[in-house]
């Protein structure tokens, strides 16, 4: 989980702290203009995340989960109960799947991409970076065929677009029919 974390502490310490709460985990507490309010959202068993007013300070914000930590704890146990867990997968097996998936959308849809990498993350699907460097998440073969293709189309429009603005999503409704709606369809998923 901390690696999960890590992209968003290493930008700016002042803003960002991953605190462990007993029972619950490690939570990211993140400082953001736009909170109004200390606000917790819980976005999969394993990723909860405090947002927090610049006014108010990490130290009031972590009392503040203590006293909700039984009504987070509720929340991860709902979301875990209607998740579907996945098992290990090994990366060799993997990577000739995913390999051979990748290469077929690339050619399909005009894609490149640098090198790519197949690992057991416990918190992504995949990613890009800035070298268009593809890594994806060995679990995804077992995962039915449009949802492992469509993390892969996503990392895949990423090699275009960096971001996950208005016209990222657009693109990847060009690749992806309904896009929004296989999204939720792999959130029924756990990693």
């Amino acid at each position: 989980m901390i690696n999960f974390f890590k992209n968003t502490i290493s930008k700016n310490t002042n803003q960002a702290k991953i605190i462990d709460i007993p029972k619950i985990g490690s939570v990211l507490f993140k400082k953001s203009n736009q909170a109004k309010r200390i606000n917790i959202s819980i976005r999969g068993v394993s990723n909860v995340r405090v947002s927090i007013p610049f006014n108010i300070s990490f130290k009031s914000a972590e009392q503040f989960v203590h006293l909700k930590t039984d009504w987070i704890r509720s929340n991860l146990k709902k979301i875990s109960k209607n998740k579907i867990k996945l098992e290990e997968v090994d990366k060799n097996y993997a990577r000739k799947i995913l390999k051979q998936r990748l290469d077929y959308l690339c050619e399909k849809y005009n894609f490149e991409y640098g090198k790519l990498s197949i690992r057991n993350q416990k918190t992504r699907w995949g990613s890009c970076s800035a070298k268009n460097n593809i890594s994806l998440n060995a679990k995804l073969t077992r995962l039915p065929i449009e949802l492992m293709d469509y993390v892969i189309l996503h990392e895949l429009v990423h090699t275009k677009v960096k971001n996950h603005s208005k016209d990222f999503w657009d693109t990847l409704d060009k690749y992806v029919l309904d896009s929004k709606k296989i999204n939720k369809e792999l959130k029924k998923y756990s990693i």
